[in-house]
Formats: C-alpha cells, sequence, structure tokens
C-alpha cells in the first residue's frame, strides 16, 4: 500500500526526528513506515493523522 506520510510531514514543518519523538517511536521505525517496510498501528496511524492534520485516508491515498 502507498502511503503519503512523508508528503504530510512535509506539509506540517516538523522534522522526522520530531514526528517520531511525539508519537513515542525511533527514527528508525518511522523511516520505515514512510517506506514501505512495515505499517504503524492503528492507534500509531490516528495519533500521526492527528498531528500531521489530516485524515487516515489522507495518509494513505495517492494524490
Amino acid at each position: 500500500m502507498k502511503n503519503n506520510i512523508n508528503v504530510w510531514i512535509a506539509k506540517s514543518g516538523l522534522s522526522k526526528k520530531e514526528v517520531a519523538h511525539s508519537l513515542g517511536v525511533s527514527h528508525i521505525v518511522l523511516s520505515r513506515w514512510i517506506n514501505g517496510h512495515s505499517n504503524p498501528s492503528l492507534e500509531n496511524a490516528l495519533k500521526l493523522a492527528e498531528l500531521l492534520n489530516c485524515t487516515v485516508d489522507e495518509l494513505y491515498k495517492q494524490n
């Protein structure tokens, strides 16, 4: 499943390190989500969407 996590992080003005810290995950875990090597849990996907001011659907829909 293609994701737009990196796009939404860029739009937010936050650094990847700040996003990872806010979610309580390592930058390696966040990188794996961005690169599609793994997916966040539902709880983390909801937190990520809230942090980035978007919906979970928007994180995973193609633009």
